[in-house]
């Protein structure tokens, strides 16, 4: 995990004020899309599409500053315990923030590439998280549940939304697994995460240590998607 998160120029909490930092950037190369909007369509199609990621709530969520969400539910029903009442599927839940960001100019950055030149990214943000599914009356937090409560390498969390549940979602999003274990939709297809992306694209997912006073978060991913050949 590397530490610097200015590489990236990523942009204070305060653009958008949301209640935690975006834990995933994903950043489009201009060549894929020649907007911000079009990198929006093109990522949140592509999670739609290939894993199963869409807004199929059916009644209002809180926004939490955002400015589109969706899910993927149904996913790793617990019946464990002994309390029926606590017998639970999970939902990947994620935020998506854009307008902010191209409401103040953060929309776009250039990177400089690996042999010194620069390559233009449009980008957009995510705050993603694994919880109780919304459905449930116990959403979003069973503690003793083992795949998204206090339990393995989390059992010592501080938080369970930040500690746990944020991260969770991280590496469900990005690789398709919780805890190392690969998850599979409720059609039995493996939800496979952003990482699938190396199969069509050029991609590059750089884990970065959150250090700034607004990074209120314990893991940070930034994606990187280009054409391939890039």
């Amino acid at each position: 995990m590397s530490e610097p998160a200015t590489q990236f120029e990523l942009p204070s909490r305060s653009v958008f004020e949301p209640p935690s930092y975006p834990n995933v950037w994903f950043y489009v190369h201009d060549r894929l899309a020649a907007s911000q909007d079009a990198a929006v369509s093109f990522m949140t199609g592509w999670l739609r599409e290939q894993c199963g990621i869409t807004d199929d709530f059916g009644h209002w969520k809180p926004p939490e500053a955002s400015d589109s969400q969706a899910r993927l539910g149904g996913l790793q029903p617990w019946q464990g315990g002994t309390d029926p009442t606590l017998h639970h599927a999970h939902d990947l839940h994620i935020r998506y923030y854009y307008v902010a960001l191209r409401q103040t100019g953060k929309h776009h950055v250039t990177l400089r590439g690996a042999e010194g030149g620069s390559e233009r990214y449009h980008r957009f943000a995510g705050s993603v998280h694994y919880e109780v599914a919304d459905e449930h009356p116990a959403h979003p937090y069973i503690d003793d549940c083992p795949y998204c409560g206090r339990a393995g390498s989390y059992a010592g969390a501080d938080g369970l939304f930040a500690g746990v549940h944020e991260p969770l979602g991280l590496e469900l999003l990005l690789y398709g697994t919780i805890r190392g274990e690969a998850v599979a939709r409720p059609d039995g297809r493996p939800v496979g995460g952003v990482q699938l992306m190396k199969e069509t694209h050029a991609l590059h997912i750089e884990r970065i240590r959150p250090a700034r006073p607004d990074m209120n978060i314990v893991d940070l991913a930034v994606v990187l998607i280009g054409p391939r050949g890039s």
